[in-house]
């Protein structure tokens, strides 16, 4: 349903607090699943993802607002409750692929590189929009294998060349 950057350009101190995406997102069920490409190297040093094991279990969790430094504003509350968070470390055009349950977050940028992945966004058909006011999210969605019998997912045509008018 969705793609888009992720960029912290060298030296960015602003962290992105431990959350689920799915805090975010005006879909139900909550079944997202989203691809993090990795266009850059992401080292130790230029904060890259790191995610809780198991805490996709749990469900959607209590969160909070944080106003300092912070790239996103919402935190899940007492996130330290989970495991050590796991530090997803990729060369260019290595991948992970997380829920929209998994709790995950990233430090700030320390190193002179950029660290930046292409996030895209799947669901299946099933999902729904539950907020209007969000309709232009799914408004250019394709479907990527099978079917939507209920109609519910607009579906764009794919491309019939390289050529982009």
């Amino acid at each position: 349903w969705g793609s888009h950057y992720f960029c912290k350009m060298p030296l960015d101190q602003r962290e992105v607090p431990f959350h689920q995406d799915a805090t975010y997102w005006p879909f139900r069920p909550f079944k997202t699943v989203t691809v993090w490409l990795a266009v850059d190297e992401i080292t130790e040093d230029a904060g890259p993802m790191c995610f809780l094991p198991g805490s996709h279990l749990h469900g959607k969790l209590a969160w909070k607002r944080r106003d300092e430094n912070v790239i996103l504003e919402l935190e899940v509350e007492d996130y330290s409750k989970f495991r050590k968070p796991y530090p997803l470390l990729l060369d260019a055009g290595e991948f992970s692929l997380h829920t929209d349950l998994l709790v995950h977050g990233s430090k700030g940028n320390d190193s002179d590189s950029r660290r930046c992945g292409l996030t895209l966004r799947y669901v299946p058909p099933d999902v729904r929009l539950v907020d209007p006011r969000y309709s232009g999210w799914i408004r250019n969605s394709v479907i990527c294998r099978g079917e939507d019998k209920s109609g519910y997912w607009p579906n764009q045509p794919r491309p019939t060349s390289s050529v982009i008018n």
